[in-house]
């Protein structure tokens, strides 16, 4: 799948699955729309998996088709759904769970 790729807080905690990989890269670089292949390629999945589970998540209004650029959809995370602005606020503790040890290594060292 994905073995030569780091994976974040999130994969590390809810567990390494293709949908994780899929849904941490778009809660990291929110904001930001991506065609499926693109998300294939940067995921390191390959792109039948990234189709089957974009559907998936389409399905469940988790990410939107945002707009088409040439012959390419895009999609972001569907920011109005209450489940994303959980996982938003989640993956948001996390981040704020690792600068806090960032933080605190940093004061030991000095």
């Amino acid at each position: 799948m994905t073995e030569n790729i780091e994976h974040g807080e999130f994969c590390k905690i809810l567990g390494v699955t293709p949908k994780n990989v899929i849904l941490e890269h778009f809660l990291a670089l929110r904001g930001i729309d991506y065609g499926i292949g693109d998300v294939a390629k940067i995921t390191g999945l390959n792109r039948a998996t990234t189709y089957t589970i974009m559907k998936e998540l389409i399905e469940q209004r988790i990410v939107k088709p945002s707009r088409i650029v040439g012959r390419t959809q895009l999609f972001k995370l569907d920011e109005s759904n209450p489940n994303v602005k959980k996982l938003i606020e989640m993956f948001n503790h996390l981040l704020d769970k690792i600068v806090d040890e960032h933080d605190h290594l940093l004061v030991e060292q000095e």
